[in-house]
């Protein structure tokens, strides 16, 4: 079995391919760009938690915050850090939504 290539056949992948216009990079999908995770963001954080002088704390299961509105949010394997003669905790995750 012979495939015959030809220029058309050769176009018409190439133009599969191809993102933009005439120029441009050739590459099969754009990349995704991930909400949430700003750089920035998490080095402005550590800045701050390396200045209130925290230390993690191990193995904390869960954490619950109790709002005054009868809702909570609970944080499971949160990341704590504290710093217990200053009374600074640093409690890091993602929150989960209770009524």
């Amino acid at each position: 079995m012979t495939i015959n290539i030809t220029k058309e056949l050769l176009a018409k992948r190439a133009e599969a391919v191809r993102t933009g216009g005439k120029g441009s990079v050739r590459r099969k999908s754009k990349g995704v760009h991930r909400a949430g995770t700003n750089s920035a963001d998490d080095k402005k954080l550590q800045g701050i938690t390396k200045r209130l002088g925290v230390t993690g704390l191990g193995d904390v299961e869960e954490v619950t915050f109790h709002r005054s509105d009868g809702t909570s949010a609970t944080i499971r394997n949160p990341r704590v850090e504290a710093n217990i003669p200053g009374s600074a905790f640093v409690i890091r995750g993602k929150p989960v939504q209770n009524v």
